[in-house]
């Protein structure tokens, strides 16, 4: 299959968001399961095989305190774990400027990590040191793969929580290798130690914030892409 989009997700319900809007015979959707080297691999496969552009588009955590649940944020760059930076496609940028001013969303660096950033502390320290809007887990590895095969790259991000929230204990082991959320064993963690409730409840709230925002600010967004790339 030639002239598509491939979409790197780190979660199946992301992946779900994108598959809402309606337009499959344009796009390919891959899943990482949220590990960096596997959206690498899914992007490099979907470049071998006539990808037209990489997005990496999924919720995120927020990093700029300005930001809130369900904010859209598109990548101008992405910076890795080891300093590495990789630059969105200017191309790309350029086509949505029109859906980016109407969805409101914001345009800055995000920060690629190949672990989870827990914390409220981790997250203002990333925020200070690399001015970035917001964290991912396979943004990095798509952008990785993309730019080194000559494919334009770009991400769509939106923040499910929000910079000052830290992450439950019980939501640190909650995606699987396939993307899909653990939610017996996260449940289990939980009623162990029944305090993270409140805060796995605000999380949940903050995750379908952002995944509200994916299903209705995609479509517009990838009608744009579709016709600037002639797909």
């Amino acid at each position: 299959m030639t002239g598509f989009v491939g979409v790197i997700c780190g979660l199946k319900s992301e992946a779900q968001a994108v598959a809402s809007t309606g337009e499959q015979s344009k796009l390919r959707i891959g899943v990482s399961g949220a590990n960096a080297s596997r959206a690498e691999e899914l992007a490099a496969e979907f470049c071998e095989v006539g990808a037209s552009a990489i997005l990496s588009v999924g919720v995120s955590g927020g990093l700029d305190p300005a930001l809130k649940p369900g904010d859209l944020v598109i990548g101008e760059r992405v910076i890795a774990d080891e300093g590495s930076v990789w630059t969105a496609d200017s191309y790309l940028t350029g086509i949505l400027k029109e859906e980016i001013e109407q969805s409101a969303a914001k345009m800055g660096a995000l920060f690629g990590s190949d672990q989870i950033i827990d914390s409220a502390q981790r997250k203002a320290a990333l925020f200070q040191n690399h001015n970035a809007l917001a964290v991912d887990m396979e943004s990095h590895g798509a952008a990785r793969a993309a730019v080194h095969m000559g494919v334009p790259f770009l991400a769509i991000r939106a923040i499910a929580d929000p910079a000052g929230r830290a992450l439950p204990p019980a939501a640190l082991g909650a995606v699987a290798p396939d993307g899909s959320t653990r939610a017996f064993k996260t449940l289990g963690a939980a009623l162990r130690d029944p305090k993270q409730f409140p805060e796995l409840m605000k999380l949940g709230a903050d995750s379908a914030a952002a995944t509200k925002t994916l299903r209705r600010d995609l479509g517009p967004i990838f009608c744009r892409l579709f016709l600037g790339l002639d797909l």
